[in-house]
């Protein structure tokens, strides 16, 4: 990840251009990528025999996820950066085209049903998410929390015929470094089990919720999402939690320009505020249209989030693991300012 200055709104705005503007094929990267194990590097015109393998396929420097069904019968990628070809006649003959590049290749015998290469060609979007958080101690336990809740929320953002695409923060030393994108439920699950716990004192959730939002791309038809979790900054970095609700503010509004039609591509910040009130969260949340919660206990962190992820119902008591056994010496209150209605 390169350094950046997250206070400096024309630089977030830059960083975020996919996001605000749409994909723009002269701002695209021209980096290569660097060759791993594991990856087959197809070239323009090639065919490759398609296989269900862990292995991977990159393209036009981009390593291919799939995409989402158009109304040409089509599928693009959620970057918008890939169409995708699949031969209705049962043949398997995927092609798929580069559109900045105007170059393409085809898998044989591609099998969707298999999600051949992990090329996944969904029928419906549904959303593009981030998990984020601040890097302090006090949130540690919650981060833990959410390791051992991943199974369940992968099985609820990851539904058949859905196209779900989502990110996890995670820290390495000062800087915010981001997991992801995750496609399918299993390497999600096997993403957040590795977060680590940082030894570091640094709120840096400003730098966290930018680094999430470079993956979403407008007008994709996904849904934008991004959880929050954190407590209040420390007297030091209080300063940065206006600036993150002002840049946010903004951000949303340069994205709908008061425009209705674009009001899908605004994203919507939910929060879980650890312990206490938080109130730049609360007015984050409000003003996006999202949810924000007061919990107090990663036993309510753990429903809250569930019970959100699944439109309100609550979680199964083996969803919670061993918080679910702990009797709390008073009645647990979830704080919702929006309470999930018709559930």
């Amino acid at each position: 990840m390169t350094e950046f200055d997250p206070i400096d709104e024309k630089v977030v705005f830059e960083k975020l251009s996919n996001l605000i503007n749409g994909m723009d094929c002269s701002k695209q990267s021209l980096e290569q990528h660097k060759e791993q194990q594991g990856v087959i590097y197809a070239k323009d015109g090639q065919s490759i025999q398609s296989s269900s393998t862990d292995k991977r396929i990159c393209f036009a420097n981009r390593i291919l996820n799939g995409g989402i069904l158009q109304n040409d019968g089509s599928y693009m990628s959620d970057d918008k950066q890939f169409v995708y070809s699949l031969d209705v006649s049962g043949a398997g003959l995927l092609r798929i085209t580069s559109v900045c590049k105007k170059t393409s290749f085809t898998l044989v015998n591609f099998s969707q049903k298999n999600g051949d290469f992990g090329i996944y060609l969904r029928e419906k979007p549904y959303k593009e998410m981030g998990f984020v958080y601040c890097n302090t101690f006090n949130v540690h336990p919650y981060i833990k929390a959410f390791k051992e809740i991943a199974p369940y929320i992968a099985k609820r953002i990851y539904k058949p015929d859905f196209f779900t695409k989502a990110v996890v923060n995670d820290y390495k030393s000062m800087l915010a470094n981001l997991l992801g994108p995750f496609y399918e439920p299993k390497s999600f699950d096997k993403a957040v089990q590795e977060i680590s716990l940082n030894p570091q004192y640094l709120y840096l959730l400003n730098v966290a919720m930018i680094e999430s939002m470079k993956y979403f791309t407008k007008d994709n038809g996904l849904v934008k999402e991004l959880y929050i979790f954190a407590s209040n900054p420390t007297p030091p970095d209080s300063f940065r939690a206006q600036t993150l609700l002002s840049t946010m503010k903004s951000l949303n509004r340069n994205i709908t320009q008061g425009k209705p039609e674009l009001a899908i591509n605004q994203v919507v910040f939910h929060s879980f505020a650890l312990g206490e009130e938080v109130g730049f969260l609360q007015e984050l949340s409000r003003d996006s249209g999202g949810k924000y919660y007061k919990v107090d206990s990663t036993l309510a962190f753990k429903r809250a989030l569930l019970s959100h992820l699944d439109n309100g119902r609550m979680p199964e008591p083996k969803e919670l693991g061993d918080d679910a056994s702990i009797v709390p010496s008073k009645p647990e209150k979830i704080h919702d300012d929006n309470p999930p209605k018709d559930v």
